[in-house]
């Protein structure tokens, strides 16, 4: 079943400002908790590579300064917002450790 691929879509609609805020940044932050537990566990496990663990949080963080002023110029010009979003699922076989 190896390199089998799965297509979902996860969001696919129009917006209001409020209803497009609440839908990206609880995204935005959930995966940023995500990979906050994720850098924690690094930690107590005493793994050396934290700092490539913390990169998507810095990466997510980026995206939510992105995020903020197209929300909040939309509101103010009466915008609504259209998202987009699918997921793509692939299975890989996991390397050997050696």
């Amino acid at each position: 079943m190896e390199n089998a691929v799965e297509h979902i879509k996860l969001i696919d609609g129009i917006f209001t400002t409020t209803e497009a805020t609440d839908v990206l940044l609880s995204i935005i932050n959930d995966k940023i908790k995500f990979h906050t537990v994720q850098s924690l566990n690094l930690k107590t496990g005493y793994e050396e590579n934290i700092h490539e663990s913390e990169q998507p949080i810095f990466e997510l963080k980026k995206s939510k300064e992105i995020v903020k002023p197209i929300v909040v110029q939309a509101h103010k010009e009466n915008y609504e917002i259209s998202i987009d979003s699918d997921i793509v699922i692939k299975m890989t076989k996991r390397k050997q450790n050696q």
